[in-house]
């Protein structure tokens, strides 16, 4: 009688479940306030749809566009999300004083920093102490006893590689390398600390590439936060030897959270100490500007700053570099016209510029050909969520309730085929337009974000890509053929783009 009790429970368990999951499924398709916003019926269901494209396939943001051409430039991605595709829609989300504030998912080494800042006035006050450290005129100060000495150690060690077997030169692996110069430079500019992962032969570096792994659960933690802190916590109990070996990836992201809690401990207990000509941005953030109303950030809030920081400055930049040697290799004319430029306005090709004389006149096409991969590299691809006021908002004549998610992203405004004509192919020409073409163009190419939340860290971003681009071409060629294929370079959403293998290639000196 017991064991028939028992299973007449577990049916009535079961048949109450199957009638909740009936009935919700109903609700999401027909009765929900999204029921008419059109999109997969999956999507609507439930949040599987989304995961499946993110974690099991490239990205969820590379099957958009398909959605959009079936659905419409509105469609339902979820339960409660909607994604819009055009330029409009994307402006009222992040223009300047947006009343759509930023959806943040639980990170246990971000929560705290500017980015997981919600509203505008939180993320107002915490750019203001960030906004001078990466101004133009900060970063043209500190260049000669930064940029300078990083992209000299770069070149000097590409060198050495180009001398090999004779001066028939020797590969490299640019993925690695390009990372290693990223890496020291954003330690450097924010912690005053030398990562050295430029000295590491063949660009090895243990910590960088801790950091690359990193990337592989960022989604993973978006998707179930809760789960990620929690296994993080456990994880972080077990011996280091086991986290580096095992929990490669885990042990990436608290690698950064070291890296930052060890300057910041330093910079509180000697607040005297930091070189006066480049102060680190914890310097800035422990002198608040009380007539400002700024106020002193929590330790733990510093840790975070510093492991975005890293995070966002590392590998995003790295990647424009790689796309740039891929396409500007791969393009004879391109490679040609750039050299030609190069050599014409740098005559000695030893000498290295400042990023300000880059931003001159001469130098036309070599700032196309960053604009150009800029836009190719996407940033940081994938949808950024907003939420709707509860008062609601119309996104092509289409009415979405107050509290639902609302999301747009960099991948589709850089692909837009009205603006872009044939988007995927690599064109620097594009750029060298009349002023109204090229401000048609600016304004639809979102790699920086826009408005009160774009990217601090954009001059910063620039003067390293002029400056690594101009010198690296002026002084190398490198050959891809044969050692980097299209699949190396075709990438996954990973929070930032990740590609599928790496690219390598055989550097030699340029020929004068």
């Amino acid at each position: 009688m017991a064991v028939l009790l028992s299973f007449q429970n577990i049916a009535y368990a079961l048949l109450t479940l199957v009638g909740y999951i009936v009935v919700k499924t109903i609700y999401r398709l027909y009765f929900h306030p999204l029921a008419k916003i059109p999109g997969p019926k999956l999507a609507a269901v439930t949040t599987l749809y989304n995961a499946y494209y993110d974690i099991c396939m490239p990205g969820l943001i590379k099957h958009l566009p398909a959605m959009h051409e079936k659905y419409g430039p509105i469609i339902r991605t979820q339960p409660n999300e909607v994604h819009v595709s055009n330029l409009e829609d994307y402006n009222q989300l992040f223009k300047v004083g947006s009343r759509f504030d930023r959806i943040w998912h639980d990170n246990p080494f971000l929560s705290g920093s500017l980015q997981s800042k919600e509203t505008l006035p939180e993320t107002k006050a915490r750019k203001e102490f960030l906004s001078s450290f990466f101004s133009k005129a900060a970063i043209l100060k500190v260049e000669p006893y930064l940029h300078r000495q990083k992209l000299t150690q770069f070149l000097d060690t590409l060198q050495q590689s180009a001398a090999a077997n004779g001066g028939q030169g020797s590969v490299v692996d640019f993925f690695l390398g390009f990372r290693c110069l990223t890496a020291d430079t954003i330690m450097d500019y924010c912690f005053q600390q030398d990562l050295n992962a430029l000295a590491e032969p063949e660009f090895q570096s243990n910590t960088v590439n801790a950091f690359i792994q990193g990337f592989d659960l960022a989604l993973v933690a978006t998707y179930f936060p809760k789960t990620f802190g929690i296994l993080s916590k456990i994880i972080f109990s077990l011996p280091e030897h086991v986290r580096a070996k095992h929990f490669a990836p885990l042990y990436g992201f608290q690698m950064m959270q070291r890296l930052a809690s060890e300057r910041v401990e330093f910079v509180m207990e000697h607040p005297n100490e930091s070189n006066s000509k480049i102060p680190t941005m914890f310097d800035l953030m422990l002198r608040p500007d009380e007539k400002k109303g700024q106020v002193t950030p929590s330790k733990s809030d510093m840790v975070a700053e510093g492991c975005l920081m890293i995070a966002a400055g590392t590998d995003t930049t790295a990647n424009v570099l790689g796309l740039t040697l891929w396409h500007v290799t791969q393009n004879p004319e391109i490679e040609r016209r750039l050299a030609e430029e190069l050599k014409r306005n740098i005559p000695d090709r030893d000498t290295i510029l400042d990023s300000g004389r880059l931003e001159q006149e001469g130098f036309e096409y070599m700032r196309a050909v960053v604009k150009e991969s800029l836009r190719l590299a996407y940033g940081v691809p994938g949808r950024i969520l907003r939420k709707v006021p509860k008062e609601g908002a119309t996104f092509n004549g289409q009415f979405v309730p107050g509290g639902t998610t609302i999301t747009s992203g960099i991948y589709l405004q850089n692909t837009s085929p009205t603006t872009f004509p044939n988007p995927f192919t690599f064109d620097p020409t594009r750029w060298l337009c009349d002023p109204e073409t090229y401000n048609i163009r600016e304004r639809q190419m979102q790699s920086f974000s826009r408005g009160s939340r774009s990217c601090i860290g954009i001059n910063l971003a620039y003067a390293t890509l002029h400056l690594t681009v101009a010198h690296f071409f002026r002084r190398f060629e490198v050959q891809t053929t044969g050692y980097t294929t299209e699949w190396d370079m075709d990438w996954n959403d990973r929070f930032v783009p990740v590609p599928n293998g790496r690219i390598k290639g055989l550097v030699r000196v340029r020929a004068e």
